[in-house]
């Protein structure tokens, strides 16, 4: 690996995040003092939202270790299962203040390269940088969306677990495992394809 190609992407990634922190200054620096307002409300439901996953996976962890002393071991997989489920929260919200601002994407803590690897433009292999009006709505709704289809899938399962219901728990199992041989495989070939094409 070459460590000047390492040096410069890292470079380049700290370009980018700062280039995108300026435009969200500056797009709101021009919004109105109550959607300023709205925008600070929502940082805050987003990291409340990152807390309540955090607590779920302490949960989580501590049902885990003391498994030996519960009543029902079923609580273990639901558990597990409804820390994703609690993500999605997140999702929804990220969505919710993309429709507000009517920005995208609506804050930076994650940092560039996560909204550029969860946009839907990176799905499609479009670069990713920051938007406003139309798109900005379009990718909201996509993580609104994407958020409710993965909390009630993620719920369902830990529900499925919960109960020990094997009739709703196989083809759960299915699609889990086809998703992600499927995702498995596209990164796979993901990460050919930029060897393949960056070495030239």
């Amino acid at each position: 690996m070459n460590p000047s190609m390492n040096a410069q992407a890292s470079v380049s990634k700290n370009e980018a995040k700062e280039q995108l922190k300026l435009q969200l200054a500056d797009y709101l620096e021009h919004q109105p003092e109550s959607t300023r307002t709205l925008h600070r409300w929502m940082k805050l439901l987003e990291w409340a939202s990152f807390g309540i996953a955090a607590i779920v996976f302490i949960i989580a962890m501590v049902l885990s270790i003391s498994w030996a002393s519960l009543p029902r071991t079923e609580i273990i997989p639901a558990a597990w299962f409804a820390l994703p489920g609690s993500l999605s929260l997140t999702a929804l919200l990220i969505g919710l203040h993309a429709l507000i601002l009517k920005a995208y994407p609506p804050v930076l803590w994650l940092g560039s390269a996560a909204w550029r690897a969860s946009s839907p433009a990176a799905l499609l292999g479009k670069n990713s940088a920051f938007v406003t009006g139309g798109e900005a709505i379009g990718r909201g709704w996509i993580f609104i969306i994407g958020g409710i289809l993965l909390g009630a899938f993620w719920g369902l399962f830990a529900y499925a677990s919960w109960t020990a219901n094997w009739t709703l728990l196989a083809p759960l199992i299915n699609i889990l495992g086809v998703a992600m041989g499927i995702g498995i495989a596209a990164s796979i070939l993901y990460a050919m394809y930029q060897k393949l094409f960056k070495s030239r």
